[in-house]
């Protein structure tokens, strides 16, 4: 297992991408796509494929002529482990470059402190890199999704409420004792965003995610680009809906549960496979799926993406079950003659969060959306 050797050209980027979003694709269509010479696609490729990115396969297609070679990327050879954080737990997924997931497991947090948080992902580390050690794979590193905002250029961070032993720099000194990879920091909504966008199956350049986690937080893809603001802070949907207030968050949910009297784990587990949702989770979702309504019509109106995901910290069966029922009442259009974005389930299921960070670092080493360099 090894650290891949060089940071790629932005070129090198726009074929990475070109290639990952076509599956398969020949080098003059490649060239065109691009709008880069075949000379240069090859001189590009050769290097590409010399850093193990690329393979090229002959299409068989019984036509007369030479046969065609279409290049495709080696997604098994790559990968990388998020970190994913709950109120009382890490969860951590190890993933490859086609967003399978080659292990996973979690462990209790106990205090959420910064130090408890490195602890954790140390343990998890050493329990999970194993699977890929001896392989031959390259390994990109860890990504962090950490939940709250950014300060400072992203030298700081200002956590939610439910986390603040992450803020300000601590989680930055506790990772100076973190083992030898190299870590990812990625805001939670944003990684969330990226992980539907690279590994969702939803097919869309331009994509906003509802992040449902202990806030009410989002992220944007816009044609291949994450959004960020000013302050590398954009797309918070939870502005609506203030502290204090009913929101269509977990901790809201949670809290919720505990009000009535009832343990959140154990009827988030006695409901997975129920055919109808228990009175009390049926109110719940009511109430929250029309304040995500709301939220999809201003972001329809805002950022008019290809697709609006919904995801994060809420059980996916939870998720899943009011999408469709969005998707099946509809939503009203942001503005006279503008239909509402189509809004969708996490594609990743239970494991969107720590998917969504590990996604960050394939998105950081490989896309040209990450990055301002220039041949």
């Amino acid at each position: 297992m090894m650290l891949l050797p060089r940071e790629l050209s932005l070129n090198e980027r726009r074929l990475v991408e070109l290639v990952f979003r076509h599956e398969r694709i020949a080098r003059v269509d490649l060239a065109a796509a691009a709008d880069i010479t075949p000379a240069s696609v090859t001189r590009l490729v050769a290097g590409l494929m010399a850093l193990g990115l690329f393979s090229e396969s002959t299409l068989k297609d019984g036509a007369r002529g030479q046969p065609k070679k279409l290049l495709e990327i080696r997604r098994q050879q790559f990968c990388s482990l998020g970190f994913y954080l709950f109120t009382d737990k890490i969860q951590a997924a190890l993933i490859d470059f086609g967003g399978k997931v080659i292990a996973q497991d979690s462990r209790s947090l106990g205090k959420g402190s910064a130090e408890n948080v490195v602890e954790a992902m140390n343990v998890l580390t050493e329990e999970l890199l194993p699977a890929v050690r001896g392989t031959g794979r390259v390994f990109l590193g860890v990504g962090l999704s950490l939940p709250g905002n950014f300060g400072s250029f992203g030298k700081s961070v200002e956590a939610h409420e439910a986390f603040l032993g992450l803020d300000g720099s601590a989680i930055q000194k506790a990772l100076l004792n973190y083992g030898e990879w190299p870590v990812f920091l990625e805001n939670d909504g944003t990684s969330a965003a990226l992980g539907e966008y690279l590994f969702g199956g939803h097919d869309a350049d331009t994509l906003f995610m509802l992040h449902i986690g202990a806030g009410f937080g989002g992220g944007a893809v816009l044609n291949g680009r994450p959004y960020r603001g000013h302050n590398g802070n954009a797309c918070l949907p939870g502005a609506l809906f203030p502290y204090g207030q009913p929101r269509p968050t977990l901790q809201d949910l949670e809290e919720f549960l505990k009000d009535l009297g009832l343990e959140p784990s154990s009827v988030f587990d006695a409901e997975r496979n129920a055919a109808v949702l228990s009175p009390e989770l049926e109110a719940w979702k009511n109430r929250a799926k029309e304040q995500i309504k709301m939220a999809v019509r201003l972001v329809s109106g805002l950022f008019d993406p290809t697709a609006i995901v919904m995801g994060g910290m809420l059980p996916s069966f939870l998720s899943d079950i009011i999408a469709a029922e969005i998707a099946r009442e509809g939503v009203e259009g942001p503005s006279r003659g503008l239909t509402a974005a189509p809004l969708y389930s996490t594609g990743l299921g239970d494991l969107c969060g720590p998917v969504g960070a590990a996604s960050v670092p394939f998105f950081r080493s490989f896309f040209p959306g990450s990055t301002s360099l220039s041949d």
